[in-house]
């Protein structure tokens, strides 16, 4: 390798560090975890290859509490040492919200190459979420599939209003915004009244879409069956960082 090679490379792994080390300060919300350290991952942690999805669940968990302490594994993302450059392995997949505070990669604290990403406005399984999560599980071999939603989700909120009455969102003037709202608008009215909150609209929606998906033939629910698939929900809440799993 030549000398401009190395230079790049060490520049390019040193902006990364720093990088991760502002979005760590700016996500987790305090100051007692303002300071970033890092670690070296151990050997094979690059590409994990958990056998089971509980083994899959302990690894993303173990991911996030990482990032909640601040103390991510140093990771290398330049093109020069990527190792994913002609294949993918992931070992979960991930459906979320298209928020740009969201990044899962770096809140479960995980290589490129491991989590099979897939989102939209609100998390909801349409077809495209739908065929995108199948591939995952049937040729790509995920052993967990995370609905993941967030605190302060703005197509929750936009649903609740279309459920109480005080939003509309007309194709004329909104475009498909409106469809996007109404997948999230039936979980919304199957709450009572009184508990129509942001916050549990989102557990909701994000618990309903998540059973939704485990249901589905002829990919999905065979897998959960047969002990190969997990299919779970989670609440992201940005102001502390914790995705409980």
């Amino acid at each position: 390798m030549s000398d401009t090679q190395l230079s790049r490379r060490r520049l390019v792994a040193g902006l990364g560090t720093a990088a991760g080390a502002v979005a760590l300060g700016a996500g987790c919300g305090s100051s007692a975890k303002s300071k970033t350290t890092t670690t070296t991952p151990a050997p094979g942690a690059q590409f994990p290859h958990p056998a089971t999805p509980d083994a899959a669940l302990d690894l993303l968990r173990a991911g996030n509490q990482r990032y909640r302490n601040s103390q991510v594994e140093l990771r290398d993302f330049s093109p020069v040492t990527e190792q994913a450059a002609k294949a993918q392995k992931p070992f979960a997949a991930i459906i979320t919200c298209a928020d740009s505070r969201i990044s899962p990669t770096l809140l479960f604290d995980i290589a490129a190459g491991n989590l099979f990403v897939s989102r939209v406005a609100g998390n909801t399984i349409d077809e495209g979420m739908l065929g995108s999560t199948e591939y995952a599980v049937a040729k790509l071999g995920v052993k967990v599939v995370v609905v993941m939603g967030h605190s302060d989700c703005g197509a929750v909120k936009a649903a609740i209003g279309v459920a109480d009455g005080s939003a509309h969102f007309p194709a004329d003037h909104y475009g498909s915004i409106g469809a996007v709202v109404d997948r999230v608008v039936p979980v919304v009215n199957g709450l009572p009244a009184g508990q129509r909150t942001l916050e549990r609209a989102t557990t909701a929606n994000a618990s309903a879409q998540a059973k939704k998906l485990a249901a589905k033939e002829p990919v999905i629910a065979p897998a959960v069956a047969a002990g190969k698939l997990r299919v779970v929900s989670t609440v992201y809440d940005i102001a502390s960082g914790q995705i409980p799993l």
